[in-house]
């Protein structure tokens, strides 16, 4: 595995990163959904690849919410992660495990290439009082050491303030609203584990980032715009906030403001400003 390279077509392929599970011997928390969380966020940012989030296709993946949490707690991979691939039509899926040792976080993940059935692994620490900042350069590093490399560079590396702890909240929040998605009769979410995140990490990019999309599955929209608007302070290139601000601009029915946000977006990824005039043309027609 060690040798192997995978060779990705520029902008036409997809990638998902599934929740990170907890290695053997770990006690399950909320630690793997939050470095998924953070993944998720750099993955956006890559030119390379069709924008495509766990969260748009988590109710396809686990029908139900059983299925869901017994992946997020097991200790073993998808069974079969190859099919996963062909039925969903995402050719590169990262799964991983993970490891909390006191102030800091290993994690072993894999590449799949479902296509071509290749797959690369490696292990990463994540230390906190940086930032998280050496964690991605190692990892933008063995992306482009195993080929697919990482066309974001300039965009994926903002100063994340969060620690362990606020990982744990982070990914126990981030439960919750997946949850919610896989069962559609939910009609709010428990904030609980968002504001106890918000509280210990108030100038976390991702904290804020997901507080405002726990709070727009509430239908909370002008409490869900501040925590928005927050975030894009912390980290302006952050798609995830900026796809937050634009749905909230669509349900206020202002155009210009969902405009603007959308050609944000766009810019974060370099796509063709044409792309989101459309998006906005059709959502206001």
């Amino acid at each position: 595995m060690a040798g192997n390279r995978i060779k990705a077509e520029k902008g036409r392929d997809k990638l998902i990163v599934m929740p990170l599970q907890p290695a053997e011997g770990q006690v399950a928390d909320g630690t793997g959904l939050g470095v998924h969380f953070l993944l998720g966020n750099l993955f956006c940012l890559h030119k390379g690849f069709l924008e495509c989030w766990f969260g748009w296709r988590v109710k396809n993946i686990f029908p139900d919410a059983d299925a869901l949490t017994g992946y997020c707690r097991s200790h073993s991979p998808h069974a079969d992660i190859r099919g996963l691939g062909r039925r969903e039509k995402v050719r590169f899926w990262l799964e991983g495990s993970c490891t909390r040792d006191g102030e800091g976080v290993g994690i072993d993940v894999v590449l799949h290439d479902t296509r071509d059935g290749i797959s690369v692994g490696e292990s990463f620490e994540l230390t906190f009082d940086d930032g998280l900042t050496g964690f991605r350069e190692c990892f933008f590093g063995w992306l482009e050491d195993k080929g697919p490399g990482f066309d974001g560079r300039d965009t994926g590396t903002w100063p994340e303030r969060v620690s362990t702890q606020g990982f744990d909240y982070l990914g126990r929040a981030l439960e919750a609203l997946y949850l919610s998605y896989v069962d559609s009769d939910t009609a709010s979410i428990d904030m609980a584990y968002f504001d106890r995140a918000a509280a210990l990490c108030p100038d976390s990019y991702l904290v804020q980032d997901l507080v405002g999309w726990g709070l727009y599955k509430n239908e909370a929209y002008r409490r869900a715009e501040t925590a928005f608007s927050r975030a894009r302070e912390l980290n302006p290139d952050g798609m995830g906030a900026l796809a937050g601000l634009m749905w909230c601009a669509v349900v206020e029915k202002d155009r210009t403001k969902a405009l603007r946000y959308a050609l944000e977006k766009g810019r974060c990824r370099g796509e063709d400003p044409e792309k989101a005039r459309a998006f906005v043309d059709k959502k206001f027609a």
